[in-house]
């Protein structure tokens, strides 16, 4: 509702003289109210502001050493005159406003301006409550209902000091004075409720720590009601937080009038917080200290989304780094692959070729480690959007997984740790990734091998089970039909039961700094809720630990292993092989040589396409790495299908995955070849494109 403000000058300056207020001391009263205006909208100046004829008077000031300036000067003239709030968020950008000298004067530089006028009861207005700062900023509705509270309340001590003036006799100074008492108590719970419209803990102690105020937000952020918490020494609240650091705040406080810092703080509750504290100190009006006014900001919702986004850099710094080295890591992997294939055609010797197949093995699952890290990091479950990963499930027996793993463990594990397999007969197959549930494999043999330092038995187990109604109403992630079981059993330290439920969580680690990155666990957990399974852990400190894994079973025959699958030999075709890896070109022609074809190599797109150029009618197809120097496979990709569109072309890269690389995915000469590979994998890629 629109205040009734009398225009009548004359009226106004009389009104002002019978307050008898101009030119008086200061008075503590008036200084907290503009103190109060001042925290309650956390600006540095703050102003009680009396305008007679000619000059602006300040009665209470913060943040300024003017006593008094020129009427015309400033906004002081223009909010009382309105008899409206004056708010004005940047000066410079407002040309009514620009140029005042308020606003050019290098030293003082107001940016900022909020004022309500001080109405007397007759509605003249004699001033103006005003809060300034030197950046642009904006105001609430509620600190401008804020600033109208404490406005009217500058007015009512006004009145109150008119009348204690104007009383004369001794009865009528014993009826004020029992007025002014009811006065400063009402002042007192205006007040009061004004801090309560804040959305900050505030707090005000004596010099002794007992609490004095309380207000309504630090009961929401603390959990104390005002009447358990007013009276009380403020540590017998916040005992667990260090008394050296309290006492270091304290006479800081003293010696400089102000701290401000983040405090870990506990509720009634129990919770954490995370709080910023503004402690300033309260003097009287003999300017000697008599009390400490604390706002408390809760930043704990603050601090957690904080670490939230961290964490999220950190898995977004651990992709960038995956993919970085994929490609390298790859090009080292290929040769190895493709050399294992040439030895094992040459050697009869079985420990020999074990040893091969187990290398061969490892090379494999070597670059798929990158390319889970890389998979988790990005938030995505099985690969890229799910297409590669539903192309690499097949339909295997994980009885073969278990016997490849027990010759790793045997060969790798400390001789202290016996392992033991149980596989039941007639195991029914599963539709799976058999690199990713060999890290599954990987990943949970490991954790039990750490944990049994000392020696122990690890077993790896699996059978058939049937999950009936009961059970899957029980297990939200069950559902009826039938289930192979993986178990991964050892008898080590165990879990304790307060960090079972947390063992999963990402970056989650109980190992020292350095022998665990608390991301083996959490990828298990992807990679099982990919397949459709779920987990189950048990474990009993001092007796082990104990993961059953669920994988949904399938009634179809398993594929047999690309091992098995005869290997395609060529009728004499010339390849061109373009890599800028020695090692591949290199071990590339020489497989190729050894399955009847010819090939010529090249080190970079600039010489393989003058090697095409030259022998363009003797070359069947390519063999082209996406990534080199001088010019790139895709460059090198499109200038040879120019020049012969129905050249046949295996695309290979250590990048992961065929989305990332820039071909024609329904081009039926053209197929893709992720690195590392193997031989036969090579051969197979090569006579499907040139068969086309």
């Amino acid at each position: 509702m629109k205040s009734l403000v009398c225009n009548n000058e004359a009226a106004r300056l009389e009104v002002l003289r019978q307050y008898q207020i101009l030119d008086t001391p200061p008075e503590e009263t008036f200084d907290d109210l503009a103190f109060l205006a001042a925290q309650i909208c956390n600006t540095p100046i703050a102003l009680i502001n009396l305008i007679d004829a000619n000059r602006q008077w300040f009665k209470a000031k913060v943040g300024l050493d003017v006593q008094e300036m020129p009427r015309d000067t400033g906004f002081g003239s223009i909010c009382m005159e309105s008899g409206e709030v004056l708010i004005i968020p940047d000066t410079l950008s407002d040309e009514r406003f620009a140029t005042n000298p308020l606003v050019t004067y290098a030293e003082i530089c107001v940016r900022f301006y909020a004022g309500v006028p001080l109405l007397a009861p007759g509605g003249e207005a004699i001033g103006t409550l005003c809060i300034v700062d030197r950046v642009p900023r904006q105001i609430s509705s509620k600190q401008v209902e804020a600033l109208q509270n404490l406005s009217r309340v500058v007015v009512r001590q006004l009145e109150f000091r008119r009348n204690l003036v104007e009383l004369a006799s001794i009865k009528q100074e014993y009826k004020e004075a029992l007025h002014q008492s009811e006065s400063i108590l009402d002042n007192f719970f205006e007040q009061a409720a004004l801090l309560d419209i804040v959305s900050d803990a505030i707090v005000v102690q004596d010099l002794s720590n007992k609490i004095l105020l309380w207000n309504k937000n630090a009961e929401k952020v603390y959990g104390w009601k005002s009447e358990e918490a007013i009276g009380k020494q403020s540590d017998e609240l916040f005992s667990t937080q260090p008394l050296s650091q309290n006492l270091e705040i304290y006479q800081t406080v003293l010696k400089d009038g102000s701290w401000q810092g983040e405090l870990q703080k506990t509720s009634k509750s129990g919770k954490k917080l995370i709080v910023e504290s503004r402690w300033t100190l309260i003097n009287n009006q003999h300017s000697q200290a008599k009390s400490i006014l604390i706002v408390d900001t809760d930043l704990t919702q603050k601090k957690q989304i904080e670490k939230k986004i961290l964490r999220a850099q950190r898995l977004e710094s651990i992709g960038t780094l995956a993919s970085g080295i994929a490609h390298d890591l790859n090009n080292v992997l290929s040769p190895i692959l493709m050399s294992v294939h040439l030895i094992k055609a040459k050697t009869y010797d079985q420990q020999i070729n074990q040893i091969l197949s187990i290398i061969e093995s490892n090379a494999k699952r070597g670059a798929d480690l990158v390319k889970q890290v890389l998979l988790f990091a990005r938030g995505i479950e099985g690969d890229v959007q799910g297409q590669v990963a539903t192309r690499q499930h097949t339909v295997l027996q994980v009885k073969h997984l278990i016997l490849e793993m027990q010759q790793i463990i045997s060969q790798t594990f400390p001789k202290s740790i016996a392992l033991y397999t149980e596989i039941q007969e007639e195991l029914l197959p599963i539709c799976a990734d058999s690199t990713q549930l060999h890290q599954v494999l990987i990943n949970l043999s490991l954790n039990a091998r750490d944990a049994m330092p000392t020696g122990g038995t690890l077993t790896i187990s699996a059978e058939n089970i049937w999950i009936d109604e009961t059970y899957a109403s029980m297990h939200l992630e069950a559902t009826v039909g039938a289930y192979i079981v993986l178990t991964v059993a050892d008898t080590g330290l165990g879990i304790n039961s307060e960090i079972l439920d947390r063992i999963f969580e990402p970056f989650f680690t109980t190992k020292e700094l350095g022998k665990g990155t608390g991301l083996g666990l959490s990828t298990v957990m992807g990679i099982i809720k990919e397949h459709g399974g779920f987990i189950i852990v048990s474990s009993c400190v001092g007796k082990g630990t104990k993961f059953k894994v669920y994988l949904p079973a399938v009634n179809q025959v398993p594929i047999p292993l690309l091992e098995d699958i005869e290997i395609p030999t060529g009728s004499g075709e010339c390849i061109l092989v373009v890599d800028d890896e020695a090692a591949i070109q290199e071990i590339t022609k020489t497989s190729l040589e050894n399955y009847n074809y010819t090939a010529i190599t090249a080190s970079d797109g600039m010489e393989a396409l003058a090697i095409y150029a030259q022998h363009k009618d003797k070359i069947s197809a390519a063999i082209i790495d996406m990534i080199m120097s001088n010019m790139d496979g895709a460059t090198t990709i499109r200038t040879l299908q120019n020049l012969n569109p129905l050249l046949p072309i295996v695309v290979v890269s250590g990048l992961a995955t065929t989305e990332q690389i820039p071909i024609e995915q329904t081009d039926e000469h053209t197929a893709f070849l992720p690195k590392p590979y193997t031989t036969q994998e090579l051969l197979k890629t090569l006579h499907a494109v040139i068969s086309q």
